[in-house]
């Protein structure tokens, strides 16, 4: 029969093992995730872009967007 005391033990002992494999596995990683750098904010996929109003209706779009078809649109086609 398992006693508290041996319970007990045995939770302290899957504790530590996790904690030092944790310790241990992080050494790796956490100097790649520092070499990483992240791309410029253009080159991302869904990265966010600043909106510009448009100078003839005042709509807010993306600074590289087509033409809205208006004619006075400032933005090319």
């Amino acid at each position: 029969m398992i006693s508290v005391p041996k319970l007990v033990l045995i939770i302290a002992l899957i504790v530590v093992v996790w904690f030092a494999m944790r310790w241990l596995n992080r050494g790796p990683s956490a100097i790649a995730r520092r070499r990483r750098q992240p791309p410029p904010r253009a080159q991302r996929p869904g990265a966010i872009e600043d909106l510009v109003a448009c100078r003839s209706c005042g709509a807010y779009v993306a600074a590289g967007a087509r033409a809205c078809g208006k004619p006075a649109c400032p933005l090319p086609r």
